[in-house]
């Protein structure tokens, strides 16, 4: 007779070990670039919300001040920008790359505010709001969809190209004597709806590379966790900003 043997479980093999690591490695990942968001955007929010709510005051009482404040967070955030891209590394070396993002955060936030100031309350917030809703539904969607955007990272490149030659277009027409309400109206809004689309899909193009799309080599690395945060605050803040200019009511 044959002996009769209590079966028992399998060991988990390596590669089932490894991608338990993995995907665990990955959910921290997402959490830590995401606390890093959150901290950034409240920032931005309360220097902009007191922007809107004491600028124009600030801005009668003391002119100067104010567009040397402009200035420096102008100044402050290219010279950062450029730190970014020229010496990456600098970006995963804890605690400097906290430092450098909290002063990038403070020089983006500054120039939000400057830019908020121009509009009038009720219709910064009605874009806060409108912005809010379509984040979260984005991310939504970028998180549970089936379809991957990962690999369509060289097409946003040249619509940015695009936005760019169109944005700097208008500028030239607005040196000389061109404005967003006279006849050129229609292509400021074209130049603003085009830029929220843009940034719209960078929202979800970056949220994928953060949880991890289907094309490996356009996935954040778990050092990158500052580049992340970066790339999809900065998507938030020029969706918001292509909004208020959508949305928004200047000032008279």
């Amino acid at each position: 007779m044959t002996e009769m043997t209590e079966s028992t479980p399998l060991d988990p093999c390596p590669q089932e070990l490894a991608g338990i690591h993995d995907v665990a490695v990955r959910n921290g990942f997402i959490r830590k670039v995401f606390s890093i968001l959150t901290v950034q955007l409240f920032i931005t929010t309360v220097i902009a919300g007191g922007a809107v709510k004491y600028g124009e005051s600030l801005l009668r009482k003391n002119p100067a001040m104010v567009m040397s404040l402009m200035l420096v967070s102008i100044f402050g955030t290219i010279a950062l920008t450029c730190v970014f891209a020229c010496c990456p590394h600098v970006m995963r070396r804890s605690p400097l790359n906290y430092f450098l993002l909290m002063l990038y955060t403070l020089a983006e936030a500054c120039l939000v505010g400057f830019i908020a100031v121009q509009y009038t309350a009720q219709s910064v917030l009605v874009t806060f709001a409108i912005t809010v809703v379509v984040v979260l539904a984005l991310t939504l969607f970028a998180c549970q969809t089936k379809y991957d955007f990962t690999g369509w990272l060289p097409y946003f490149f040249v619509g940015s190209l695009c936005l760019c030659g169109l944005g700097f277009a208008l500028m030239i027409a607005s040196s000389f004597g061109a404005t967003s309400t006279g006849a050129f109206r229609p292509l400021y809004l074209v130049y603003a709806a085009g830029g929220a689309l843009l940034f719209s899909g960078y929202i979800v193009l970056d949220t994928q590379m953060i949880v991890g799309g289907k094309h490996a080599k356009y996935r954040f690395t778990i050092d990158d966790y500052c580049f992340a945060a970066i790339a999809i605050y900065l998507d938030i803040v020029n969706l918001f900003l292509f909004l208020l200019q959508l949305f928004g009511e200047r000032r008279r």
